[in-house]
């Protein structure tokens, strides 16, 4: 006799569709056929009538005992070679024994003789899906739900054979399906959550977290991917930016210098619409500002509603690279030219980029440019506060010093309330003038920095300074000296190898370079200044 178990993962034999451990396991059932007390002691050559033989090879089915329910099978279909049930069930038996084939042929078989029969089409879709047929199998997929539009496991099988098409925004809506049907299912949402994981940009997974909270608000992963896709599509920098008082004064006051009122204005980064909220405030005849993220744009645009600007200022949902003067994006070239797109490094964004196409294209000339240029500003640096979030030594009595090696020389340094205290005095170590120049190249320097106070150095300290207007009458800039509880441009550590004492009368020389996204410092040599 032939006996292999039923897995928990593996179809019901009784035809349902589900897997085992979500139909009779689970019920403790025994089909829907009244088994024959005696049928376990017959034999398949008995004298049982079709319907009997098929009673019992469903028991014999159930319980893993595959050689007497295949004879079982085979003797109702002697009798009857048109019986739908025989046909799709000795090929789900042929399936569970690994003849992927011999099953799919039977499964076809039973459908030839019953098209309405939702099991079958569930079972081959299985049984395709296991050859890698994903196009056939979805056929199955989609003729089951067509007669069943409620099966919520098929349509979360059917997300699974389209996400392996490649086709990611179908899957996703049938294992969204699945889980409307029933809320609780963990595998359809388990299958989504992957999917959004491995396929999706942000915005999309966003979009489906959410539709799955909709459905269930305590699904604490579902909360957990929105979080994550949330951060992605609105880094959690915008909320301290737009509460920067300093940096709010400065674009406000160069644009108060400025803006007249025939003033056009672009904007390079919408965010929350505040900078430009304030040109259009201060008199601007027209403001335009484009913002990359599509979430962000339509926030910004119900902002600038709320606060009664839209008729002044225009949102287009695009990068600035992409905007076009000859449709409807700008009737004209700007008068003026702002932008907040810089990091913490002054260059990530892709600012000179952007910069250089909208001088080209989107500025008129002599045009107005704020901030007008920008410095990388560096010194060289020390403190117990500094050292104690950079550089680990001993603790608890625990020498941790090998520690240091495998944690990274450059550091954002996230907090703006620590005492940094500078051993030099402020070195620009590159300087851009967005509005004189029409190209900013890459560059390399050697800079030498004095020493102006003895003490043991960790690196070098970055930070930017912007002059808004080009005559150095409105500056910002985020000096380590300078402390604040709400920052969002932060300053950045280049870390030596390891710290060094310097003494007043030395200079360090570090080279220093960037590639028009990134700057970068490294070490070279200390020695004494007249050497």
């Amino acid at each position: 006799m032939t006996t292999s178990k039923i897995g928990r993962n593996d179809p019901c034999p009784c035809g349902s569709g589900k897997k085992f451990k979500q139909c009779c396991e689970q019920t403790g059932a025994k089909f829907n056929y009244m088994p024959n007390p005696m049928a376990q002691k017959q034999s398949a050559s008995s004298n049982l009538n079709p319907q009997q033989a098929l009673q019992s090879a469903m028991a014999h089915h159930q319980t893993g005992n595959l050689g007497p329910a295949e004879s079982l099978y085979k003797q109702v279909l002697q009798a009857t070679p048109n019986q739908p049930d025989a046909l799709h069930l000795l090929g789900l038996v042929a399936k569970q024994k690994g003849d992927l084939k011999t099953a799919a042929q039977l499964m076809r078989k039973a459908l030839n003789y019953n098209p309405n029969y939702v099991e079958a089409y569930v079972n081959l879709g299985a049984t395709l899906q296991e050859q890698e047929q994903f196009e056939a199998s979805a056929d199955c997929y989609r003729k089951a739900i067509a007669l069943r539009p409620n099966y919520a496991e098929v349509h979360s099988n059917l997300g699974v054979v389209l996400k392996a098409q490649g086709t990611v925004t179908e899957a996703a809506e049938s294992f969204i399906r699945a889980i409307e049907l029933y809320p609780n299912y963990a595998e359809a949402f388990a299958n989504l959550d992957a999917l959004l994981k491995e396929s999706s940009a942000p915005d999309e997974a966003l979009l489906y977290y959410r539709k799955v909270l909709a459905i269930s608000p305590m699904l604490i992963a579902a909360q957990q991917g929105a979080y994550q896709a949330l951060s992605r599509i609105v880094p959690e920098w915008h909320v301290p930016m737009m509460n920067e008082q300093n940096r709010n004064q400065a674009y406000f006051d160069a644009f108060k210098s400025v803006i007249k009122s025939n003033s056009t204005v672009f904007e390079i980064g919408t965010g929350s619409g505040l900078l430009a909220m304030m040109a259009a405030k201060l008199g601007a005849k027209q403001v335009t500002t484009c913002e990359t993220v599509p979430l962000i744009a339509e926030t910004a645009q119900q902002i600038i509603k709320d606060n009664k600007f839209e008729k002044t200022i225009k949102v287009i949902a695009k990068k600035s690279t992409d905007i076009e003067m000859i449709n409807d994006d700008m009737p004209e070239q700007a008068d003026i030219l702002v932008s907040e797109i810089f990091s913490s490094e002054l260059l990530g964004e892709y600012v000179l980029p952007s910069l250089e196409d909208a001088k080209r294209r989107l500025l008129k000339p002599q045009g107005k440019v704020i901030p007008a240029a920008g410095s990388i500003m560096i010194g060289l640096f020390t403190g117990d506060d500094i050292r104690r979030n950079l550089i680990v030594d001993d603790s608890f009595g625990f020498n941790l010093q090998r520690f240091n090696s495998v944690v990274s020389k450059k550091r954002m340094i996230a907090r703006n309330d620590l005492n940094i205290e500078l051993l030099s005095s402020e070195i620009e170590a590159f300087n851009f003038d967005f509005e004189g120049e029409d190209y900013f190249p890459a560059q390399s320097k050697s800079l030498r920095i004095p020493v102006t106070k003895a003490g043991c150095c960790y690196g070098l300290v970055q930070w930017m300074k912007l002059d808004m207007n080009g005559d150095e009458k409105v500056m910002f800039e985020n000096h380590p000296l300078q402390t604040s509880k709400v920052s969002n441009w932060q300053q950045c550590a280049y870390l030596f190898d390891t710290p060094i004492d310097v003494k007043v009368g030395q200079v360090v020389v570090v080279n220093a370079a960037h590639n028009r996204a990134v700057p970068w410092f490294w070490l070279d040599q200390v020695k004494f200044n007249n050497l």
